[in-house]
């Protein structure tokens, strides 16, 4: 299945060449890929580095696609507004500071995917910050469960709580699936990267009403999981036990 890999990102080319730079080096079949950049209409640096064509050699056979937006978004909205130009059946919501450390990752997410028929599930890695198999911080959905749900990320949500969603919801789903495919964050607060304006926004995103959003969402949330209990078929061996997807999917749920 063909993978969308959605990076909004903000001032900051260097970074975004690093990571074209680790997803060249490790993706196998890159004509099965594409990059969606999400830009807002302010960010002339990154205008600049897609408008001067200097992007098209750092993302070498991967083909790519730009939104540049003159209205302002939260940041998980980013996400959803990207995804109407995504042509994967696949798509990871992913930043603009995460390096593609696996070789072959596509292959191996493909593989995860590939055990649901119906292709429901949250596929994440490791990412070198959250304790492993505990946070969704980045990771794959299919298109088919985005659809179903009318978002990738939760409408609305700031910076903070949209991957505590997406795992609450796959967790309790038991489609969280956790494999060891290395996607490094490199993040201020892991001690590498420094601490710029972009992140300086996500810091002071607390005042924003992501929290508000989060602490009320129990019941929206437990909607959606009925909403993607309707398209789920068998589990990977045709058997939908609950030992059967613990085993494979490393859930901490009784």
């Amino acid at each position: 299945m063909s993978i969308s890999i959605i990076i909004p990102t903000k001032n900051r080319v260097n970074n975004l060449k690093k990571v074209l730079k680790t997803l060249n080096d490790n993706t196998l079949q890159p004509k099965q890929v594409e990059v969606v950049l999400y830009v807002d209409g302010d960010d002339v640096n990154t205008i600049d580095f897609i408008k001067s064509g200097d992007i098209n050699e750092h993302l070498g056979k991967i083909p790519g696609t730009a939104i540049v937006n003159k209205d302002k978004l939260k940041l998980a909205d980013t996400y959803n507004y990207a995804f109407k130009k995504c042509k994967g059946d696949i798509i990871m919501y992913s930043a603009d500071d995460v390096h593609f450390k696996t070789k072959n990752w596509d292959s191996l997410i493909n593989e995860e995917f590939n055990r649901y028929s119906d292709k429901v599930c949250l596929v994440f890695g490791p990412d070198g910050m959250q304790p492993n198999g505990t946070l969704a911080t980045h990771g794959f959905l299919s298109r088919r469960a985005i659809e179903q749900l009318g978002y990738v990320h939760p409408v609305g949500m700031g910076y903070n709580y949209s991957d505590n969603w997406l795992t609450y919801i796959y967790r309790n789903l038991g489609r969280l699936c956790y494999t060891p495919v290395y996607f490094e964050h490199y993040h201020w607060g892991a001690g590498k990267a420094e601490y710029d304006e972009t992140y300086k926004t996500g810091s002071d995103a607390p005042h924003d009403d992501s929290i508000d959003l989060w602490g009320g969402s129990l019941n929206q949330r437990n909607k959606d999981i009925d909403k993607l209990k309707q398209i789920l078929s068998l589990g990977p061996t045709g058997n939908s036990s609950k030992e059967n997807i613990k085993a494979i999917y490393n859930l901490d749920a009784d």
